[in-house]
Order: C-alpha cells, then sequence, then structure tokens
C-alpha cells in the first residue's frame, strides 16, 4: 500500500529547522527586516532541505503585493511584441516578478475583458499596448484600484497616471527619408497603414505623442520632406491593411500610378513585404530603378537579395523599460509618471542606392 503524501512544510517547520523564530524565518525568506545574512543563509537552506514554499497568497495580504505583473498585447506572434516580451520577462524575472500574458487580437472587447481578469487576480501593474488611444475607462479605473500601468508603444492620453514607454517615431520615420533624400531622391512614395488626419501641423513636435506609431510614422515622413523643401504630395502615400498581400497591390498602384517615383519607404515590416514582392513581380530592379526601405528590422530582411536597408527599433529594451518603469510606479504609486522614448537606428543595406533616372524615361 503506497504512503500518504506528507504535508506541505510551514514556516514553523523551517523555523524550526533553522533553530530560529517564526518571525524571523519569515523576515529571512522574505527578505524584508533586519537579519544577518548568517541567519538568512541558515533560514534559507532549512527550506531548501524542506521543500518549503511559501504562501502566496497569505504573503500578498500581509504585504499588499502579489508580485506578479500583467501584459495585454495585440498580438503574441507580431515580431515587435514578441521581442518586447522577452524584454518585459527579463526585466520581471530580475525584480522577483512572474508575468501573466495576454493577446486581445486588437480586439478592444478581448483587451477589457482581460484587464478586468488581471485586477481581479490583484495583479501589481499591468503593462498595456492599448487597443484604443480614446476608449480607455477599463485603463483610467486601474489607478483607484491599485494597479500601476505602463503604456507600451501606444498613447492613452486619458489615462493620466501611467507611463509611456515608446520608439520616437516621428523621428525614427524621419531617418529612413532623410537617408532617402540625402541619396538624391525626391520623388519618394510611402506604403503605410495610416490616414492624414485632417489640420495636422507637421512642424509640431509633440503632435507625434498622440499619435499611434503608424500615423506617427507618416508625420515624420512628412515633416522630413517639408525640413528639406520637398512638397508633400497626397498622390504618392499608398494606404495599406496590415497585411502583406495588401501591401503588395498598394505598391503595384503606386507605381502604376505615379511612373516619376524614384523610392518607395515602409512604414513596417509587414507593409515592405509586401511590397519587395511587388517589385519582384513588376520586374523592377531593386535599387538600380527603385530603391525601397522599411521599419523594424526583421530576419528575412538579410535573406533576400538585395538585404533590406531599415529603421530598427529597439524592441528589447522597449519591454526593459516598459517593465522597469512599471515597478518604480508600483514602488512609488504616489509619483506621477512621464513618457520616455527611445531612438530608433537606421541599418543600411543592399536596397537603397541614389536614383538614376525616372522609371518612365527608361519605359
Amino acid at each position: 500500500m503506497s504512503q500518504p503524501p506528507l504535508p506541505p512544510a510551514t514556516i514553523i517547520d523551517v523555523a524550526l529547522k533553522a533553530g530560529v523564530s517564526k518571525s524571523t524565518a519569515a523576515r529571512a525568506l522574505a527578505r524584508y527586516g533586519s537579519v544577518s545574512p548568517k541567519t538568512r543563509e541558515r533560514v534559507q537552506k532549512a527550506a531548501d532541505e524542506l521543500g518549503y514554499q511559501p504562501n502566496a497568497l497569505a504573503r500578498s495580504m500581509i504585504t499588499g503585493r502579489t508580485r506578479t505583473i500583467g501584459v495585454v498585447i495585440p498580438d503574441v506572434g507580431n515580431h515587435f511584441f514578441a521581442v518586447a516580451m522577452r524584454g518585459i520577462s527579463t526585466a520581471a524575472r530580475d525584480a522577483g516578478y512572474e508575468v501573466l500574458l495576454s493577446s486581445t487580437e486588437g480586439d478592444l472587447a478581448l483587451e477589457r475583458r482581460a484587464v478586468e481578469l488581471l485586477a481581479g487576480k490583484r495583479v501589481d501593474g499591468i503593462v498595456i499596448a492599448p487597443v484604443s488611444t480614446e476608449e480607455t475607462e477599463h485603463l483610467e479605473r486601474l489607478e483607484s484600484q491599485g494597479i500601476a500601468v505602463t503604456l507600451l508603444d501606444r498613447p492613452a492620453p486619458k489615462v493620466k497616471a501611467a507611463s509611456y514607454i515608446s520608439v520616437n517615431h516621428v523621428e525614427a520615420s524621419s531617418l529612413a527619408v532623410n537617408h532617402l533624400i540625402d541619396l538624391g531622391h525626391r520623388d519618394i512614395g510611402i506604403v503605410t497603414e495610416a490616414l492624414m488626419p485632417e489640420g495636422w501641423q507637421a512642424s509640431v513636435p509633440e503632435e507625434g505623442k498622440k499619435l499611434r506609431p503608424s500615423a506617427a510614422r507618416l508625420l515624420g515622413y512628412v515633416n522630413a520632406l517639408q525640413s528639406a523643401g520637398i512638397r508633400y504630395r497626397d498622390e504618392y502615400v499608398a494606404h495599406s491593411a496590415y497585411a502583406k498581400a495588401a501591401a503588395y497591390q498598394a505598391t503595384r498602384r503606386l507605381i502604376r500610378d505615379n511612373p516619376g517615383l524614384t523610392a518607395i519607404y515602409c512604414t513596417d515590416s509587414e507593409l515592405s513585404a509586401g511590397a519587395f514582392a511587388a517589385l519582384q513581380d513588376l520586374e523592377i530592379a531593386c535599387p538600380k530603378d527603385m530603391s525601397l526601405i522599411g521599419f523594424d528590422d526583421q530576419e528575412w530582411a538579410t535573406l533576400v537579395r538585395p538585404k533590406l536597408t531599415v529603421v530598427d527599433q529597439p524592441s528589447h529594451q522597449l519591454g526593459m523599460a516598459a517593465t522597469n518603469e512599471l515597478l518604480l510606479a508600483i514602488g512609488a504609486p504616489q509619483d506621477r509618471r512621464g513618457d520616455r522614448t527611445l531612438s530608433g537606428r537606421l541599418i543600411v543595406r543592399d536596397s537603397t542606392a541614389r536614383p538614376r533616372t525616372p522609371l518612365a524615361a527608361d519605359r
């Protein structure tokens, strides 16, 4: 007959084995209060030998913390968010926190549900890339519940207590366009998800902080053209859904309608892949007849020929920065947090070169 399993070790068992009081053992394992290094080591050894597991619920009732954070992102399969998630996990683990992840597929209702579930589990804070910049009541309520919030990559101006961590998308986008301008290009098209909002003031840097990444990158394109004295032209803007197939068709239309183009800038890696395929199928030599530059570096960009010139964003560092900001907010909830932006990096490869002649002259 098999023996019944032994009951789990308690803090009292650890204290008896280590030869200390229950309160001393608790302080040693939780690493708070005044406990000598020698005593802490003896208590930890006793806990390890007994297989002691602390009662997280009881500890949270005492400390008011669960040492868990939630992460809510639109698409866990998206390269940017996947790499950022690794940064979040690294920073959280280093600080002794566990991570609960939810992917919302870009659905606002699923985001609200995820936030509600995480709040119910009493996470200490949430890192979120919000679906909407305006419909954020569920995030605004978190402050009153004592849950810290950090916004990753996407702004939500109404969530006043939240930190906002992002790449400077306007500046990073300008890097891409300025690279083309420096090569001598003047007829530069763009493939983007964003629409040009009415009343935009492209010369006002603060505008970019209110916009979603795709719109901020479009603003960077406009800024770079204007700063170089190049006229912005609506017909050079190809709008595309976030999909390779959509970008493929948008690029073909852009080239068909504007034979004078010598360069194309794509504001996302997914769009870049579609545009690259369109150039190949149209048998347009890149970069001899058309330069192509993308945003966000991925492995495929170095596997194709020509290798793709890109502006890379530090996704892993963004994830770590978002977590570190969240931990600061957890530790000092009375302090109002601010915005923090990181810089993109231009990686010049083989898909950009000086313009030869407009495509119309070659046909």
